[in-house]
């Protein structure tokens, strides 16, 4: 026996070795041909000259799997858009208001089911119900009976600068610089019985908690909230508990936050640009981000779902998933729930599965955020131009997001995440 084992020791070594060299010589997957023919589809749609600009992502978990931008961020000289490229997002910005209000929560700084008016420096009730309270979940689900009537339509979009030339377009409801307030004040004007812009028409004539109704100025109010009840401007709170400690280092809520030469312009059409605006209840659309950053955001939202989120603890993104709307409380003839500030879609953009996300829309804006739950596939797309003025914008739209579908799915190997941590 002595002398065979040696020529065992041997065999083993050679065996052993053999193993890692057909180890070392299995190649990861080569994904460049999938990324290459996605672009050239995309490269197509952007050639049909209807939309000035726009920028995708496709991601999981673990990362992105593709990230670039197509077309022009400003046409007339010619600049790229790329996935660094800037722009509001509109109505997807409402996604941090859901997150922030779970880290308050986490901070002890207010309960969801707590009465607005615990917080806010005015007095808030329907003028139909004046003894149901208004709760911070109604705000956060769209319940509150708050609508969004013309008083909010014609004062939110504020112009950045006064005199433009004749080719910017420049829309009727969009007000001068100088009608700039601070958001707070913009929401005591409309919502209270004494204030400036006060009609009956800001509420309907629904039980709080009653009946979803989606609601810009609920969401702003609830932005209201948390900055009351932390202490803390609403803009700072998101740059201290998301952007920063997700690394969204080109994201922030104004102009002098990101770097203004990454800018997008913005277009009513391919051949016309508009004017350059802010929106004075920033926290319901105006988060300026690129694909590239905002990609983090998605990530972590994936991440939360799966039970490994970083921005919220494990029983907080349970909460944060789970669908808020009973039946009756849901529109007529919808299927899709909501969460807090989360869509949670069953065909968005021609989609034929469920996806949890949020889209969005503002002059010169089309956007959509979502992930697929049982993949973990996660797709972000960006518009610079307009869709009301180019019947085209939303086909090419559905075109690009179809797409990214079809090649995501290939690039993230079509394969389901782990048993995620909330219950649906």
């Amino acid at each position: 026996m002595k002398n065979l084992l040696p020529l065992i020791l041997i065999i083993a070594l050679l065996i052993s070795c053999k193993q890692n060299t057909n180890t070392i010589s299995e190649k990861p997957k080569d994904y460049s041909s999938l990324k290459d023919s996605l672009t050239s589809d995309l490269n197509k749609l952007k050639d049909r000259k209807n939309i000035a600009g726009f920028s995708t992502a496709i991601v999981n978990q673990d990362g992105i799997l593709y990230n670039r931008g197509f077309g022009y961020s400003k046409i007339e000289n010619q600049k790229v858009y790329t996935e660094n490229t800037i722009q509001n997002i509109a109505s997807i910005s409402k996604t941090l208001i859901g997150i922030s209000l779970f880290k308050a929560q986490e901070m002890g700084k207010l309960n969801l089911d707590d009465p607005v008016n615990n917080y806010l420096p005015f007095k808030i009730v329907n003028p139909t119900y004046p003894n149901i309270p208004i709760t911070i979940r109604h705000l956060a689900t769209h319940t509150s009976t708050i609508m969004d009537s013309d008083n909010f339509w014609e004062n939110t979009y504020i112009l950045r600068k006064t005199d433009h030339s004749k080719s910017v377009s420049v829309f009727g409801y969009m007000k001068p610089p100088d009608s700039k307030i601070p958001f707070a004040d913009f929401l005591k004007s409309l919502l209270t019985d004494n204030g400036e812009l006060y009609i009956p028409d800001n509420f309907s004539k629904e039980k709080p908690g009653e009946k979803f109704s989606y609601s810009n100025l609920g969401a702003t109010l609830c932005a209201l909230v948390i900055q009351s009840a932390t202490n803390t401007s609403y803009d700072k709170f998101t740059q201290e508990n998301i952007l920063k400690p997700l690394e969204m280092n080109n994201s922030g809520w104004s102009i002098r936050a990101v770097d203004s030469t990454k800018i997008s312009k913005l277009y009513a059409n391919y051949e016309s640009v508009l004017a350059d605006y802010s929106i004075l209840t920033y926290p319901d659309g105006g988060l300026l981000t690129s694909s590239s950053d905002l990609s983090k955001l998605l990530i972590e939202f994936i991440k939360g779902y799966a039970g490994k989120g970083t921005l919220l603890n494990k029983e907080s993104y349970k909460k944060l998933f789970e669908n808020q709307l009973s039946e009756s409380q849901m529109p007529e003839g919808s299927e899709a729930n909501f969460g807090i500030f989360l869509d949670f879609s069953k065909g968005f953009m021609g989609d034929n599965f469920e996806t949890i996300g949020h889209s969005g829309g503002d002059p010169g804006v089309v956007t959509g955020m979502f992930f697929n739950p049982s993949t973990g596939l996660g797709r972000i797309l960006m518009l610079n131009t307009d869709s009301d003025f180019d019947d085209k914008v939303i086909p090419q739209f559905k075109e690009i997001w179809s797409a990214m579908n079809t090649y995501g799915n290939k690039l993230n190997g079509e394969m389901p995440v782990a048993n995620n941590a909330h219950s649906k």
